[in-house]
């Protein structure tokens, strides 16, 4: 996302666009407090409409049922996850193990910042949303474009002679992982001594992706393995 810049992230982490007046942004925003709160989808359009300060009535002029704002929750979800994304890459050097890793942060700190999109998008997707055009759209936006860096990197012996599919899924194992201890707040049980870390996720992230790197990428990881949300 060309001109995405540090003051953007921030207004995206604040969420402030959903502070101007605008219900229907407003009503997408409450569906996601609600879910970070409950963790699940049980809830009803009142309880969006009483976090709201509006009433159920209201709710439906913008949206014809449940169902349809939950899945323009998720496809608002995915717009703050790509400017996350495009920021981070923005930050990087112009390499592909670069943006990889700028991807991985970008995916774990979308999941600390928006944990009721993120939980809605990864964790309690339902049948209409996943029959969302627009919705799997997004999706397969973000998939082409790790799968075409997982590519580049074996292509030009960053990584080692690794299956890409087999690259995609360690590296999606290690983000959705990460996003989860946070989530759960699971660093204090697991490893309470890393309780606190500023730099965890970088030094997770150096582990893991080790294990797919050639000497040529241990060199590149060494010289920008830092998250640009520090």
């Amino acid at each position: 996302m060309p001109g995405t810049d540090i003051t953007q992230a921030r207004d995206v982490q604040k969420k402030s666009a959903y502070h101007h007046g605008d219900l229907r942004n407003s009503i997408i925003d409450a569906v996601a407090q609600l879910i970070d709160q409950r963790k699940s989808l049980d809830f009803h359009l009142k309880d969006v409409a009483g976090l709201v300060g509006t009433s159920p009535p209201a709710i439906y002029r913008h949206f014809a049922n449940k169902q349809d704002l939950l899945v323009e929750t998720a496809v608002a979800g995915y717009e703050f996850q790509k400017v996350f994304r495009a920021y981070a890459i923005e930050q990087a050097a112009p390499l592909p193990l670069a943006h990889l890793l700028a991807i991985g942060y970008a995916y774990v700190h979308f999941a600390k910042e928006c944990p009721g999109y993120y939980l809605l998008m990864k964790n309690l997707e339902t049948d209409e949303i996943l029959s969302s055009e627009q919705y799997q759209e997004q999706r397969n936006e973000g998939l082409a474009l790790v799968r075409s860096l997982v590519n580049e990197c074996i292509k030009t012996g960053v990584f080692v002679d690794v299956d890409a599919d087999l690259a995609m899924a360690s590296m999606q194992a290690t983000a959705f992982g990460l996003a989860h201890l946070h989530l759960g707040n699971h660093v204090a049980y697991l490893a309470p001594s890393l309780l606190g870390d500023k730099d965890l996720v970088t030094k997770i992230y150096a582990i893991n992706f080790g294990s797919l790197l050639s000497k040529k990428g241990h060199k590149q990881l060494l010289e920008f393995s830092h998250s640009p949300f520090q």
